[in-house]
């Protein structure tokens, strides 16, 4: 077999085995998911970027919030993997809707990713 294919069959292996373990089974919510985001979410900012069409389909957004969707990483780790890849305040409109269209899992964003504080830390009962 020459070199040339030899490196080609490796790449594909090393490129198929980086992928998330559900990146070629298709998963229903997890469109669904992407269509509420798509339809409730569009143009709004995450941090330096816009959601959009095209944001939606990029491999490092799918990966996060694909793991997030299905329970591997919780919403602080989430809201962090935002606020360190994109630049996004942790309580902005983008962060929030997304979170929004989520659905319920964990507990509420700790008041230093971007949650709201505790009434008796916000002056408020």
């Amino acid at each position: 077999m020459p070199a040339r294919t030899i490196a080609g069959v490796l790449l594909n292996a090393l490129l198929v085995g980086g992928c998330a373990p559900d990146a070629f089974l298709p998963d229903a919510p997890y469109e669904d998911f992407l269509n509420r985001v798509q339809s409730k979410c569009l143009y709004q900012r995450i941090g330096n970027v816009e959601i959009t069409s095209d944001f939606l389909q990029t491999p490092y957004f799918l990966d996060l919030t694909s793991r997030f969707y299905n329970g591997e990483i919780p919403r602080a780790a989430f809201v962090e993997e935002l606020q360190g890849a994109y630049a996004a305040e942790p309580g902005s409109p983008g962060v929030n809707c997304l979170l929004a269209q989520m659905p319920s899992q964990g507990g509420p964003v700790p008041p230093a990713m971007g949650g709201p504080l505790p009434p008796a830390m916000s002056g408020t009962r």
